[in-house]
């Protein structure tokens, strides 16, 4: 049976609580900001990036936060 290719891809399963959700915002959300403070612009985009993916993968939960909720500085 072939080995399936490795991706860079990362698939996490987990459940979060709402609670969980907004405090993972604000982290990525503060280090977003002290990465563009350091001048390091790269980070910042990443931190940027995976906010924002956090968003988008909250709003499919069912009964998860709504697009305005978590993506105001998106």
């Amino acid at each position: 049976m072939p080995t399936p290719a490795p991706s860079d891809d990362v698939l996490v399963s987990a459940v979060l609580s709402p609670y969980l959700l907004t405090h993972l915002h604000h982290v990525l959300q503060r280090a977003e900001f002290g990465a563009q403070r350091e001048g390091r612009a790269t980070m910042a985009r990443n931190y940027a990036q995976l906010r924002r993916l956090l968003c988008n993968e909250a709003q499919s939960i069912p009964g998860g936060p709504r697009r305005g909720q978590h993506d105001q500085a998106a």
